[in-house]
């Protein structure tokens, strides 16, 4: 006598499913977290290396700075490195690499922005301008909340704009010595402030110290403690 053939229920089935659904779903959430974590890793490292990059620009542009006056659009001529309150600096750097032996000098004139929450660097294919001679923008860094520039000048004194005279004396602008060192802090969205401290061109003229001063604070500015280098 033949035995009746069994199969699965229909409750069977639906529990079934319902298992494989339920560890599909703990599966999925699973490789979604791994994803995620990923994907923000992977961010976090290209913001790691663009803050890199911005860095060495900032460094390798101020390491080359040169005793070299250049005229604006205006006809005015600048010093060699001259800066204002508001975050914008301005200067004559040399190294700039001339492969294809172009009819052009080896020293750029760059300068530093902040635009639309960017930091940007401006350089230009002269020296002296033209009226109509606009700059090539390139951009640093994104996610700017600020930027705050200081200028240590020969009595090893902090200041927020360049060229700074006590004496309220006028100089020449061919005759503006660059300060000794730049201090830039950043303060970006999503790493917090960053601080980079740049000594000035290493062919400028050493300026004795004058005794053992420490920095006095800058009128005006943020974070404007000084510290002697």
């Amino acid at each position: 006598m033949r035995k009746p053939a069994r199969g699965f229920t229909l409750l069977e089935l639906i529990v079934v499913i319902a298992i494989f659904a339920l560890f599909s779903i703990m599966a999925y959430g699973g490789l979604d977290s791994v994803l995620k974590t990923r994907h923000q890793v992977e961010r976090a490292q290209e913001r790691v290396a663009e803050l890199q990059k911005a860095y060495m620009r900032l460094r390798n542009d101020f390491q080359q700075v040169r005793m070299r006056p250049a005229r604006d659009n205006f006809g005015d001529t600048q010093a060699a490195l001259t800066a204002t309150d508001a975050g914008y600096v301005e200067f004559t750097r040399g190294g700039w690499r001339n492969s294809l032996y172009l009819p052009r000098s080896t020293l750029e004139r760059v300068a530093y922005s902040v635009e639309d929450d960017r930091l940007v660097r401006l350089s230009w294919p002269v020296l002296d301008r033209g009226q109509d001679t606009q700059p090539v923008k390139l951009v640093l860094l994104d996610n700017i909340e600020s930027v705050y520039w200081q200028y240590l000048d020969a009595s090893r004194e902090w200041r927020t704009r360049w060229p700074f005279d006590a004496s309220g004396a006028q100089q020449a602008p061919a005759a503006i010595q660059p300060p000794l060192a730049v201090e830039v802090k950043i303060r970006t969205k999503d790493a917090g402030e960053l601080s980079f401290l740049f000594r000035i061109g290493t062919d400028m003229p050493k300026i004795p110290p004058r005794g053992n001063a420490t920095g006095s604070a800058p009128q005006g500015g943020q974070n404007g403690q000084g510290t002697q280098q």
